[in-house]
């Protein structure tokens, strides 16, 4: 026979088997907060236990209400099981609670609740209690962490419009509170257009605060707002590891306010959010090259944290620029205005610089000594970087605690690697930001950029171009070899490569494989997956360079050397010409030394990703992941932790890779001060029809736009299109045989795709905002090269 309790009169010796849910609402009545009328049945047997729950619905009159399990697993210290069992809301008769408790009770053998059951708790038995409660009419409603992850002392309260089921199953996305009850009490971080009042998000960090105090233990907590204004409170369950998991919980742990962050450069070479192991591995190493350059150069000391130089907001990569000009300070010869063009290709405006006091000059000039052979050490870096690559080899054939040594035992090898690859881009932005003093001698600075741009073409020796020139020569062996190649699809192209290609074709497909398959898209992203090992995405790449082949092409490539001429030709004196000319030399070899030791770290980091899929593969087998994914979204030191058998990192793991596809989607501004805040995207007017972006490979060209947000995206593009998108890696540069011109929202003259658009006289327009949201598929649009505009001529229909 059941047990029907209201829930502040639940008897002590039954509060062990009610389950988390209905114990911590008594226990917040008996801590004297407001709580919507509830009772429980416990014990059920059979049906007749559901008319005396009905029974009781109807004596007390009670409305509209919810019914939700509340399991003896639920809702506990190390595991929530949040979700895995049923709940209903706005049940209005009761026959309608006898079906919904029901349907609790049997939730408990759910495939959901069994699967979640074994992967995570490897219990034995869960009982199952019901809870009745009133629905509360809810103008605003939310959860609360009373400990907001990465941010001690703060109480992180989020709020949607409605009822918070909306925020819990994920309906809507949360405004966040950051509220600070320690001491003076205050809301550090007030969303636009709030839903709650300063007073209102104080009150409830508060009362998150003091639940913390009360339960013993840092706590998440569901509540409303209702009608009258009146805080209720819906349900409180300790914070288990997975429930600190929120979208911004691997924020840099630091005072941000007085810090200017960009997405420059960084946000070309790791567009999007990163996964929780890429942060901990390559982006921290990337953070470690520039650190430690700065740290020699004297412009800081070994105390300076991690992270201190690319920082993570929201997953999303940043360089604090305020710690970058601490350079300017530290030697002669560089300002904020060059500190911002050599990370940003261009002046922050209205940003301010570094506090930071100038160094004693003595100091200086020897850290001006230390920088200058920084600026014209191209040859030390690439030396340096194949030092670092001669010296790596992982032995997979380990079991996995000893793949796992190896990735820590190495893993400075990845650090030097971004160290010298950091040291060569100097070598490159000194000699182009040499250059860039000359922009003050052109009226048209627009027509400047594009001429520097141009000098700096068809280059023997870059390294990322020769990843399209050898992807051609497969392609034109593919097609002598077997003509209807052309025409094949993807599928067809893999199974000719595989099974039917000549044995010339082959070779030359292994060669690039050799060379070039450590590269693919995303490539900086430690859970992507290379060409080598990812073939559906170089077949699909291969198949826009075969469609381009015998295609006549309209583009006229200008030699480099008249871009060079042409820029000559402002200065009279023959002496101020040859230094000219010496430097567009340098910035022409500094782009290689640039372009190769990117690849060059981008082929070290792949030997962390097999160490890694390797390492994956052998937890799956051993049961200690569900699947090898699961692995990316834990940190490095977090895999280790996880081998030594703390198996509630997987919970962690799986709750951060349900929120990185939102992560995702953020957008930020390109610069700000104090933390970056993802920025709300305008709506798509239908009005705009200019977009003004910087000129970086000259040439016109017309045609349809195909906004490229993914691969499945680019794989539709067809010949004379042109392609906007985010920026450009690698990966894409086989679209651009077929693409007549490129648009990108962020980038600069040194990117890594532009380099090699450039190469192929490919017009192109960066830093063109928007260009995704105003332009549409389909759209007529015209790019003109030489002065950074794009054009929308014609909508697409519908």
């Amino acid at each position: 026979m059941a047990k029907i309790f209201d829930i502040q009169d639940i008897p002590e010796e039954y509060l062990h088997q009610v389950g988390g849910k209905a114990r911590g609402l008594n226990q917040l009545i008996k801590f004297g907060y407001t709580v919507p009328q509830a009772f429980i049945i416990t014990d059920i047997e059979d049906d007749e236990d559901f008319e005396e729950a009905a029974k009781k619905f109807e004596e007390l009159g009670m409305g509209e209400v919810s019914v939700r399990s509340s399991a003896t697993l639920e809702d506990g210290v190390d595991f929530s099981a949040a979700g895995q069992f049923s709940t209903f809301l706005n049940v209005k008769t009761a026959e309608e609670l006898k079906d919904a408790a029901r349907k609790c009770v049997d939730s408990l053998h759910n495939k959901t609740a069994e699967h979640y059951a074994n992967t995570f708790l490897r219990s034995a038995e869960c009982q199952m209690t019901v809870v009745v409660q009133k629905m509360v009419n809810a103008m605003y409603a939310g959860v609360i962490f009373s400990r907001a992850p990465m941010r001690p002392g703060y109480v992180l309260v989020e709020a949607v419009p409605g009822l918070g089921e909306n925020l819990v199953s994920g309906k809507m996305s949360a405004q966040q509170y950051r509220v600070r009850i320690n001491g003076t009490k205050k809301v550090e971080q007030m969303p636009q257009h709030s839903l709650l009042t300063k007073a209102q998000a104080i009150a409830l960090g508060d009362g998150g605060k003091k639940a913390e105090r009360l339960f013993g233990m840092p706590m998440d907590l569901e509540w409303a707002i209702d009608e009258k204004g009146v805080i209720q409170w819906l349900q409180a369950r300790p914070i288990t590891i997975s429930e600190s998991v929120t979208i911004n919980e691997l924020d840099c742990d630091q005072d941000a306010s007085s810090f200017v962050y960009t997405t420059g450069n960084i946000g070309e070479v790791m567009p999007g959010a990163v996964t929780p192991l890429n942060l901990s591995t390559n982006m921290f190493a990337l953070d470690w090259g520039v650190r430690q350059t700065f740290i020699e150069l004297g412009c800081c000391d070994e105390s300076t944290p991690a992270y201190a130089f690319l920082s993570s907001f929201y997953n999303h990569m940043f360089f604090n620029m305020t710690n970058i000009y601490s350079m300017n300070h530290a030697t002669y010869g560089t300002t904020k205005e060059s500190s911002d063009v050599s990370i940003c290709g261009m002046v922050l405006e209205g940003l301010p610089g570094s506090p930071m006091e100038d160094l004693p000059t003595l100091k200086r000039i020897k850290n001006t000594i230390k920088f200058a052979k920084v600026v014209f050490g191209g040859k030390e870096a690439k030396a340096g970087m194949d030092k670092v690559v001669s010296g790596l080899h992982f032995d997979l054939t380990q079991d996995m605690h000893g793949i796992y040594k190896q990735i820590i035992d190495k893993f400075q090898s990845l650090n030097w690697a971004q160290y010298w690859h950091y040291r060569a881009s100097y070598y490159s932005g000194g000699q182009s930001a040499l250059l860039g003093k000359l922009e003050s001698d052109f009226e048209d600075k627009d027509a400047f950029k594009a001429l520097v741009a141009g000098c700096l073409t068809q280059n023997e020796e870059f390294e990322s171009a020769n990843v399209l020139r050898m992807m051609r020569q497969l392609a034109e062996k593919m097609i002598a070899d077997k003509p209807e190649v052309q025409q094949y699809n993807i599928q067809q192209i893999g199974e000719y490569l595989e099974h039917e290609a000549s044995s010339e074709v082959k070779q030359e497909y292994a060669e690039f494989m050799k060379r070039h398959g450590f590269r693919g898209l995303r490539e900086p992203e430690i859970m992507s997956k290379p060409w080598r090992d990812n073939l559906e995405s170089f077949y699909t790449s291969l198949k826009s360079v075969l469609t381009a082949i015998g295609k006549t092409s309209n583009r006229v490539e200008k030699p480099w050397t008249e871009f060079a001429d042409e820029l000559l030709s402002h200065y009279k004196s023959s002496l101020k010409r040859k230094y000219i000319m010496s430097l567009i030399n340098k910035a022409r070899k500094g782009v290689c030394y640039r372009e190769y030791t990117k690849s060059r770290t981008i082929y070290v980091l792949d030997q962390f990703k097999q160490a890694y899929r390797r390492l994956a593969a052998q937890m799956v087998e051993a049961a200690l992941i569900p699947d090898e994914e699961c692995l990316f979204f834990l940190l490095q030191d977090e895999v280790g932790q996880l081998l030594k058998g703390d198996q509630s990192l997987v919970k962690k793991a799986m709750a951060r890779r349900r929120i990185f596809p939102q992560q995702q989607k953020l957008k930020f501004p390109y610069a700000q001060l104090g933390v970056p805040q993802p920025m709300i995207a305008p709506e798509p007017d239908g009005r705009t029809t200019s977009i003004q972006g910087t000129p970086v490979s000259r040439g016109i060209a017309t045609g349809i736009a195909r906004v490229v947000r993914n691969e499945k995206d680019a794989s539709e593009l067809k010949e004379g299109e042109i392609m906007v998108t985010t920026c450009t890696d690698i990966g894409w540069s086989p679209y651009y045989s077929i693409i007549a011109g490129l648009v990108t929202e962020i980038g600069s003259a040194l990117s890594h795709g532009v380099v090699v658009a450039r190469e192929y006289a490919l017009p192109t327009v960066v830093n063109a905002s928007n260009s995704m949201t105003f332009i549409q598929t389909g759209d007529t649009i015209t790019i003109d090269g030489n002065i950074g505009r794009v054009t929308i001529n014609k909508r697409a229909k519908g």
